[in-house]
């Protein structure tokens, strides 16, 4: 996992790959406060956007995911979160299991979490093995616009 704020990412193109760096750069580039919700490619299918707009909840609430096909940076637009994070240990029980349909399988519980909290400007960078766990409440519950960009490993 990557942790950052995308005024300051001068030296992410010293540990990043090229598709990052074009998805970080996207991220800088658009105006995200005034875009239409919705999926926005990147570059073809092998990178998209997806510009969301959600209410926070309890963290006991929120599932934990994981993805095995993506990498996944998560934008703070507008509004504050809290994402749980943790190494996956392959010792948290799965609730369910998507990976066909949405590259995605579920916790509940997850080992060795920690919060990072999301502000506007904030970005992180899952990989494979990153559990997170989005849309927790931050202070107080309220509506975050984000951006999610899915980049396939196969182009990392």
């Amino acid at each position: 996992m990557i942790f950052g704020n995308i005024n300051n990412i001068c030296d992410i193109e010293k540990v990043c790959s090229k598709s990052i760096i074009k998805a970080i750069s996207y991220l800088k580039d658009n105006d995200f406060v005034n875009m239409k919700t919705g999926v926005y490619n990147i570059m073809g299918d092998d990178i998209i956007a997806q510009v969301v707009d959600r209410e926070t909840k309890f963290k006991k609430e929120a599932k934990a995911e994981v993805h095995r096909k993506y990498v996944e940076i998560q934008f703070s637009v507008l509004g504050n979160e809290i994402i749980g994070y943790a190494r996956d240990t392959f010792n948290n029980i799965i609730c369910e299991e998507l990976l066909e349909e949405k590259d995605s399988i579920f916790y509940n519980e997850v080992e060795n979490e920690s919060d990072l909290i999301m502000v506007k400007g904030s970005f992180a960078i899952f990989f494979p093995q990153d559990v997170h766990r989005p849309w927790c409440i931050c202070n107080q519950q309220g509506i975050v616009r984000k951006v999610n960009i899915k980049i396939k490993m196969s182009v990392i």
